[in-house]
This record gives C-alpha cells, sequence and structure tokens, in this order.
C-alpha cells in the first residue's frame, strides 16, 4: 500500500511538471504572435509611409514653380511650401504624417538641337526652335529628396526620385551651373 502512495505522489508530480510546460509554451506562443504582429504593423506603417511620400514627390512635380525651386505645395504646413502635412487615419485632420521635400537639385542638362525637334507638327517644339544649331529648350535631370514621418507610429522614410524634363535654357543655365 506505500507503493501505491509513492505512485500517486509521483503521477501528480509530474501531471505539475507538465502543466508547467505546457503554460510556458503558450506564454511563448502568445509572445511570438505579439511580436509578429508589431513587425506587421511596422512595415505596413513604413509602406504606408513611403507611399505618401512618393505621392508627395508626384504633388510638388506637378505644381507650377517646383523645378524653378520656389514652392513644392501649393498647401503647405508648418510654415513651408516644401512640407507637407496628411490626413493617413482618415479622422479629417492632416496630423498624422509630415513630409519634408528638398528643393529640386539638377543633376545634369543639355541644350536640345534644332534637328530632334518636330516643330511643324508640334506646338511645344514649336516654341522652342530658333535659328542655328541648338534650340531654346534643354533636356534636364533632377533629383529630389522627401523624408517621411509618421507621427502617430513614429516610421521614418527617406525617398529620393529621379525626375527627368524639358526646360529653357535659362533655367538649365541658372540650375545646373
Amino acid at each position: 500500500m506505500n507503493a501505491i502512495r509513492r505512485q500517486h505522489g509521483l503521477v501528480l508530480l509530474m501531471a505539475l511538471i507538465m502543466l508547467l510546460l505546457v503554460t510556458i509554451l503558450g506564454v511563448v506562443a502568445a509572445s511570438e504572435v505579439q511580436n509578429n504582429l508589431k513587425i506587421v504593423q511596422n512595415v505596413e506603417a513604413r509602406s504606408a509611409i513611403r507611399n505618401a511620400a512618393l505621392r508627395a514627390i508626384q504633388e510638388a512635380i506637378a505644381t507650377p514653380g517646383f523645378l524653378k525651386g520656389e514652392q513644392a505645395f501649393s498647401q503647405g504646413c508648418n510654415g513651408s511650401s516644401f512640407t507637407r502635412c496628411l490626413d493617413l487615419s482618415g479622422d479629417g485632420v492632416e496630423n498624422d504624417a509630415v513630409i519634408e521635400l528638398s528643393r529640386p537639385v539638377c543633376i545634369s542638362g543639355s541644350p536640345i538641337r534644332n534637328a530632334q525637334l518636330d516643330a511643324l507638327n508640334s506646338p511645344e517644339d514649336a516654341s522652342c526652335f530658333r535659328p542655328g544649331l541648338y534650340s531654346l529648350c534643354a533636356e534636364a535631370l533632377w533629383e529630389v529628396t522627401a523624408l517621411a514621418q509618421d507621427l502617430t507610429t513614429g516610421a521614418k522614410v527617406e525617398v529620393r526620385q529621379g525626375l527627368q524634363t524639358r526646360t529653357s535654357l535659362n533655367l538649365l543655365a541658372s540650375a545646373c551651373s
């Protein structure tokens, strides 16, 4: 009878050890799930702020005077026309993200030869034509940098974008000197 009591005590001890191991495995699994969820949220926040930065660059490119370095956005924020505040949460208040654009930097440029123009069929080309070897227009390569930060999640992204445009020789001479 003494041996049976020892066995019951041993079974209870083994059951408690197994219960402890299962509990530890459950806690570790829950912790893994929490960490993976945070990683996914960070990736999504970074992707959202990167897309917002690219959208801001496209908006700036469409703004008149951007390549001259006058303004990037018709409605800037924080007192700068090169800063854009965005509403990412959908609450109607543009306070979730801040995107700061650099002034466009001319990387290179070259005048367009008159032989490359179709002055008879293209009004844009006709406005560039002038007697001589070179026209009044040039091809320029610009670089713009956007620094974007999601103020809610803290995600930060830097996006550099190249842009090739047709511009005037005057702008090319002043910007790409």
